[in-house]
């Protein structure tokens, strides 16, 4: 049944079929993850075992050990199943997809499950060590408490870190998909990249216990890393109708700059002849200063006339006084 003729109640039936199915997974998965609760204790902690090789933790209730292992067989049970569950929330979209956008799921899936396995991994190796150390040593230098953790709270601690340190490492799958469909673009990625690098920041600070900040780079480089992996990846993926209309946008400013420039060309000229029309109206250009230079030379031989006019008639008077004297 194509999804043109797919009603409502066709979808929802889809979807319980994909509910079912994910739960129903989970069975097996939880089953064999059972037999490996006795492995994953061990290695969960290894880290306190390097501190104090004597150290055990302490069970607070009679079917505290029971339940805790239970919950821990389920998210083995959950990591074990996860291909299947991914599976069937991409195949539940696949109607909505092109044919080329089904090819991307055969990739995407197990690219999914990897990028998990691999923060996971990488938050066992690195941050969760450090963070069982520094928490250890800050109890040990107050120097009035003894360290002994509780078997429930040590485990929902350290199974929720690696479950946040996997899903943190599906950043890049998350970024591809919204680049795909169109709801970002690499522009606004890069544009972004300072906020982006805040949020990380942000997030690391929030998912690394106490105030170490080796833990918390230890945890923002790789986010920022997929970041920008992601940045680059999604000019592969992104719709051509996109790509298309980016091109346009810059080539239309581009030709915005390119006008600017002409239109600033056109401007400086008209500027320069205003600006010497003005000087040679204020008398500042070289022409008028020769011309100044004359009108001063007229203005000394003018005063020199004056003065000799006044001597003159000062010399004709002298005579008349002496002949009244």
């Amino acid at each position: 049944m194509t999804e043109k003729h797919m009603s409502l109640m066709d979808h929802l039936a889809e979807l319980r079929k994909v509910i079912l199915i994910s739960l129903v997974s989970l069975i097996p998965a939880t089953a064999v993850g059972w037999f490996l609760t006795d492995w994953a204790m061990e290695v969960l902690t290894k880290p306190l075992r390097d501190i104090n090789p004597d150290m055990k933790l302490l069970a607070l209730g009679l079917i505290s050990p029971f339940f805790t292992f239970f919950k821990m067989a389920m998210g083995i049970g959950v990591v074990l199943a996860l291909p299947v569950i991914l599976y069937q929330i991409w195949s539940f979209l696949l109607p909505a997809l092109k044919q080329n956008e089904r090819k991307a799921l055969i990739v995407i899936v197990p690219v999914s499950v990897l990028l998990f396995v691999v923060g996971v991994i990488f938050g066992y190796l690195t941050v969760f060590q450090i963070a069982i150390k520094f928490l250890w040593q800050f109890a040990v230098d107050t120097g009035t408490v003894m360290p002994a953790y509780a078997l429930q709270e040590y485990l929902s601690f350290a199974v929720g870190f690696h479950l946040g340190f996997g899903f943190v490492f599906e950043l890049p799958i998350i970024i591809l998909t919204l680049a795909r469909f169109g709801i970002v673009s690499p522009r606004f990625l890069a544009e972004k990249r300072k906020y982006a690098l805040l949020i990380i920041v942000i997030i690391a600070a929030f998912l690394t216990p106490g105030p170490d900040v080796v833990s918390q780079i230890l945890m923002a480089a790789p986010m920022y890393i997929l970041y920008e992996i992601s940045i680059w990846l999604s000019y592969l993926v992104r719709p051509k109708a996109v790509t298309e209309n980016e091109s346009d946008e810059e080539d239309q400013e581009e030709e915005e700059r390119e006008m600017e420039v002409r239109e600033i060309e056109e401007f400086l000229p008209h500027s320069v002849e205003e600006l010497e029309e003005y000087n040679r109206r204020k008398g500042l250009d070289s022409g008028t200063e020769s011309n100044l230079g004359d009108t001063d030379k007229e203005f000394d031989d003018g005063d020199k006339r004056l003065a000799k006019i006044l001597d003159d008639i000062e010399e004709a008077g002298k005579p008349e006084d002496n002949k009244q004297t």
